[in-house]
């Protein structure tokens, strides 16, 4: 269920590769613990046009998406995880941040859900 989309400026291909960093903060997120194999889906998005306190510089922001019922604990120790692996591999970015927002189970609905509606 969880879903996580990396924003991130383009020039960071030439540092890293995207499906490294793809992999890397999926390995973040399941070394948490919170997740079950094949849970965490994660996406990235590479922009041309951007500004960091009015700069053209390099950011990676991570929000991470995932149904509600895990502690304030829990999702700060998740996302710090993130950032953590995002800073080993790219110590020279300093906008680095991620953000753990929770999906309402009341009114979240995928594939599975509408087909066992009937």
């Amino acid at each position: 269920m969880p879903h996580c989309l990396i924003e991130g400026s383009r020039s960071l291909l030439q540092t890293v590769d995207g499906s490294e960093l793809v992999t890397r903060v999926h390995a973040a997120a399941m070394g948490s613990g919170l997740f079950k194999e094949g849970e965490v889906k994660v996406r990235l998005s590479l922009y041309d046009h951007f500004t960091v306190g009015g700069r053209e510089e390099d950011f990676v922001h991570v929000i991470f998406y995932l149904l509600a019922g895990r502690s304030d604990e829990q999702k700060k120790a998740l996302s710090m995880a993130i950032v953590r692996a995002l800073l080993e591999r790219l110590p020279d970015v300093q906008s680095l941040s991620v953000d753990v927002r929770d999906i309402r189970r009341e009114v979240f609905s995928n594939r599975r859900s509408c087909l066992d509606a009937g």
